[in-house]
This record gives C-alpha cells, sequence and structure tokens, in this order.
C-alpha cells in the first residue's frame, strides 16, 4: 500500500468516530456516485440517506438529508454503484461523523420499519413547486432539479433550478429567471453573437475535418442560425447557464453559455 493511499484512508477514517453502529435508512433516488480529487489515489463513493436512525428502542428518527461515504481503489470502483440501490430502505453498519456517515456494510437491503417505510413511500410521490410567474415545477428527484417546459423568444426550453434545503436560495433563483425572461429576444441575441465569438475559429476547425462540408466557410452569421436555445439552467446571485443545440455545427454536441444578469458571460464551450 503506498503512502498517498494510506494518508488519504486514514484522513478519511479520522473524521468519523471509532465505534460501529447499526442504523436504518432511506436512500434517495440519485443512487451512487462517486469522485476522485486532484491528485487523490482513492475514488470516494457516495449516496444520500433521505432518513435514519440508530437500531434500537426509542431512536428518534433523523429527516436530514445525511451523505453516506465509503473510500475504494480503482479496482473496486466499478463495483461501488451496485453496493447501495436508490429508493430503497436498508440496514447498516457505519462509523458517525460530524455531516456526514461511513459506510461499513450492508446488513439488510430490504429492511423492514415501519416509521421508514412511511418515508420510503412518500419519497416515490412528485414533488412540486409553484412559482407566482413561471408556475409550476416538479422535481426530478434522480438529479435534484425542478423543471418545466417553457417559451423562450419562441423556442420551446427546458427551465431548470436546483432543489435547496433553503427555500430563499430557490427563490434567489428564479428571480435570475425573470431577468433573462423580462428580454428573451435581446439575451437570446447577446448570448449567440457571444457563443460565436468564442467559438467560432473552433467550428471552422471542425469543418475542415468533414468528407463532405456543408460550407465553405461558417460565418458569424451561418453559426448564430444554426444554434437553437434548448435548455435554461438558473442559480442564485444573478447566474445562470444556457445550452444550445449546435446545428451539427460540432457534429451534434451541445453549446453551454455561462454568465450573469449582470451583462457578463464567463465562457462558451462545447
Amino acid at each position: 500500500m503506498g503512502k498517498g493511499k494510506e494518508k488519504e484512508i486514514q484522513e478519511f477514517n479520522a473524521r468519523f468516530d471509532e465505534e460501529i453502529v447499526e442504523i436504518a435508512g432511506v436512500t434517495e433516488a440519485c443512487g451512487v456516485g462517486a469522485g476522485k480529487g486532484m491528485g487523490q489515489v482513492m475514488w470516494n463513493p457516495s449516496i444520500n440517506l433521505i432518513a435514519w436512525k440508530r437500531i434500537g428502542e426509542d431512536e428518534p428518527l433523523i429527516r436530514d438529508r445525511t451523505r453516506l461515504e465509503w473510500l475504494v481503489s480503482n479496482s473496486e470502483l466499478s463495483k461501488a454503484k451496485d453496493v447501495l440501490q436508490a429508493n430503497s430502505l436498508v440496514r447498516l453498519r457505519v462509523r458517525i461523523g460530524e455531516k456526514s456517515l461511513m459506510f461499513i456494510e450492508v446488513l439488510d437491503p430490504s429492511y423492514q420499519d415501519k416509521e421508514l417505510n412511511v418515508v420510503l413511500e412518500e419519497s416515490f410521490k412528485p414533488v412540486f413547486y409553484h412559482d407566482e410567474m413561471l408556475g409550476q415545477f416538479e422535481l426530478d428527484k434522480s438529479i435534484d432539479l425542478f423543471e418545466k417546459e417553457v417559451q423562450f423568444d419562441g423556442e420551446r426550453v427546458e427551465l431548470h433550478f436546483e432543489w435547496q434545503s433553503d427555500e430563499n436560495q430557490m427563490r434567489l433563483a428564479l428571480q435570475t429567471a425573470y431577468s433573462l425572461f423580462g428580454d428573451q429576444e435581446g439575451w437570446n441575441k447577446r448570448l449567440k453573437a457571444y457563443a460565436a465569438d468564442e467559438l467560432l475559429d473552433l467550428a471552422n476547425d471542425w469543418l475542415e475535418q468533414e468528407d463532405e462540408p456543408q460550407y465553405e466557410e461558417i460565418t458569424e452569421e451561418i453559426f448564430i442560425n444554426s444554434i437553437k436555445i434548448w435548455t435554461i439552467s438558473v442559480y442564485p446571485e444573478g447566474r445562470f447557464t444556457v445550452y444550445y443545440s449546435d446545428g451539427d455545427l460540432f457534429w451534434g454536441h451541445s453549446i453551454c453559455v455561462n454568465g450573469s444578469i449582470s451583462g457578463e458571460f464567463e465562457s462558451a464551450h462545447i
């Protein structure tokens, strides 16, 4: 075992109590994901529990979303996503940390608990958010996004904002949407022009690789007329991300533009 790997494991373990306890919990719809920090050796799989409690008499139910995490090597990563299933009630052995739980093992993947069964059943019900200006959004629980189809500058688009436990943050994200929707044509023109300015040279590089190119050269006008808006994601503090279909300029890749309602654009890429 290399020193880097040893150190990562020691630092990870130090975040949790030494005692191993048994809990029952309900996993969320997103399932197991995994990430690895820059320069790190070990992968960090995780899944959230939407509710859990320690096994024992009169143990309180904890309804706060709690991260359940562990470490695996490269060779173990492919199996990590199958360890725990989304939307399930499970009995586990864990170590408890200040902000998360360390997964040790599954004791029962189909555990039964009356109180947690109610939570599990509730988790399958649709969740809606109603906004006075933009209407009703439905939560996609697999990615924690509220979404709805809307009209924007004559195009049908998906409007998204992130679920937040702090409802004020969701209202702030929708204020970003109000600014965009208040000048749809203007924003769409500026976004397209910025994307063209940033990506026109790249589009012509891709054109040179085509066996039967549609154009001799992609001009700014061709670029702008080819791309179509299809998704808008809004965030607090006036930030947004807009996705355009590329009109086959980049062989079907999406074009992503990041910006702010201040009028500043941060990046455009495929």
